[in-house]
């Protein structure tokens, strides 16, 4: 297993996209996880708690959208050019924003998290896509704000038929396939899925 410090002299950015509530945080906690195991440094942008930290009045509109996937490719640029895994969680609704993203950091995945909208509505426990369709809010992606699925990602996750888990290990598979994880020994991920499924096996023994 490599060390963390040693980290293959280069980061790079997995940016994370797709509708909201379909499960994009989940799979980018599993994945830093994973990497860290494998001897990574890796970190974890979330863009409503960019937004939240640093404009809590920025709004939702195409422009204001832009500004904060802006912000957020910039902090990615400056993780990745020192070494280290960004993990951007982001809705980035817009092709043309996303490609700006890719031109700007350089070392760049796209993922997206593909999930049918109307299993989207199911997990919305906040009402979000109601609202939007009730006309009380507006600027939804999905809803009333087009969300441009990605043409060519990297790699798209089928959330309706793949756990957070397996969402992340093909993530680390691709990584690996583009040479961005050289050294990374995969039998310590091996032996770490092993671990959580007897803790899902002994936590559902007990039930």
């Amino acid at each position: 297993m490599m060390n963390k410090k040693e980290n293959n002299g280069g980061g790079v950015t997995v940016w994370i996209t797709g509708l909201p509530f379909s499960g994009k945080k989940k799979i980018a906690q599993i994945l830093a996880d994973r990497l860290h195991l494998l001897g990574f440094k890796a970190e974890i942008l979330v863009g409503g708690e960019l937004r939240r930290l640093f404009d809590e009045k920025l709004g939702f509109t195409r422009e204001e959208v832009f500004k904060n996937v802006r912000r957020i490719a910039y902090e990615c640029k400056l993780l990745s050019e020192n070494g280290i895994i960004a993990i951007a969680v982001t809705i980035s609704p817009f092709r043309d924003q996303r490609d700006e993203c890719r031109k700007m950091i350089g070392r760049f995945v796209e993922v997206y998290n593909k999930c049918p909208l109307e299993i989207l509505k199911k997990k919305d426990k906040k009402g979000l896509f109601k609202k939007a369709e009730e006309k009380k809010i507006k600027n939804v992606a999905g809803i009333d704000m087009p969300y441009e699925e990605p043409v060519n990602p990297e790699l798209t996750i089928e959330c309706k038929d793949e756990t957070p888990a397996d969402a992340a290990m093909k993530i680390i598979l691709k990584l690996q396939e583009l040479d961005y994880l050289q050294g990374a020994d995969r039998s310590v991920l091996l032996k770490q899925e092993e671990k959580d499924i007897r803790d899902i096996l002994r936590k559902t023994w007990f039930k």
